[in-house]
């Protein structure tokens, strides 16, 4: 039985889509998928596909010490929309091209900021014209960060479908990307660590981040919101792959491309030691997890 959650109709099936999830998650496959269903997602990217522009708007210094105020990821998104559409160049306000110089400002080389991007990128935005995605193709983008700002972008981007992708809450807890762990956790209202996450801050800012995106997605999205399991993508692409494609508006027997589909470090928490974990902590995580593969009932 299909989830209603994620059933979309054709009349949605044009319209942008965004990926997120977890800092290795595997979202990248997913960002791939969008390119072989013929959506624009961009063309600043790294190695894997992340939206540079995205990066550069939305992971921001001050951002990581004080949860930003509405009005300011109000002005992020309108910007993120507007360059992926009709570009920036010759479209923006005095206000508007002070903030992104000041963005560049504080990204290295030029300043201390590393969040994955170099201040050199800043200008591709600053210089964007008008995009594919602003003249009928379908537009999109991936970049893992998108989970904290889902409620801003679907409020202002009409029609916007996004993917969560999640992953093994125990393998993520010890995954050495503990990049969003480490500088959102006062998003969550966790505390925010000294130093680098460990095993269990990671796995709590895996149920906190997870949860919030999780259940905002199934109240304010319907029809436009799909969970993705990424273990059980991998492990039964047969399945999913045509659940995916359904969502992305194409059809569900759409081949998947050879090698298309490479698994990494899935079970890497069966050879560590799960008693630090406080049993309430893996209670929270088991219970998450289930909810997750009961989201992604598929068609049989």
């Amino acid at each position: 039985m299909t989830n209603p959650t994620e059933t979309i109709s054709p009349d949605h099936n044009r319209t942008p889509i965004a990926i997120g999830g977890l800092g290795g998650s595997g979202t990248r496959v997913f960002a791939a998928s969008l390119q072989y269903a013929g959506f624009a997602i961009g063309s600043t990217l790294n190695d894997p596909l992340d939206n540079l522009w995205f990066t550069i708007l939305f992971k921001r210094r001050a951002w990581s010490h004080d949860v930003p105020d509405l009005a300011d990821i109000a002005i992020s998104v309108d910007l993120f929309q507007r360059a992926m559409t009709t570009g920036l160049a010759g479209n923006m306000t005095d206000k508007e091209a002070d903030l992104l110089d000041s963005l560049a400002s504080d990204l290295v080389p030029k300043g201390p900021w590393k969040c994955g991007v170099q201040a050199g990128k800043v200008d591709s935005l600053i210089t964007s014209g008008p995009q594919t995605g602003g003249h009928g193709q379908p537009w999109g983008w991936k970049e893992p960060n998108t989970h904290l700002f889902l409620p801003q972008l679907n409020e202002q981007i009409n029609g916007l479908r996004y993917i969560h992708v999640v992953r093994d809450g125990l393998d993520m807890s010890f995954s050495n990307n503990t990049w969003q762990a480490d500088h959102w956790a006062h998003h969550f209202g966790l505390k925010r660590p000294n130093r680098r996450s460990d095993p269990v801050q990671q796995l709590r800012y895996w149920i906190a981040a997870n949860r919030r995106a999780i259940d905002y997605g199934q109240r304010h999205m319907a029809g436009r919101f799909m969970a993705m399991d990424y273990d059980d993508f991998c492990a039964h692409p047969d399945m999913h792959w045509p659940r995916l494609q359904r969502f992305l508006g194409r059809p569900s027997d759409t081949p998947i491309p050879d090698g298309f589909i490479a698994t990494t470090s899935i079970g890497r928490s069966k050879s560590e030691d799960l008693s630090i974990f406080p049993n309430d902590l893996l209670a929270a995580c088991g219970a998450l997890q289930k909810e997750v593969d009961g989201l992604a009932q598929v068609e049989t």
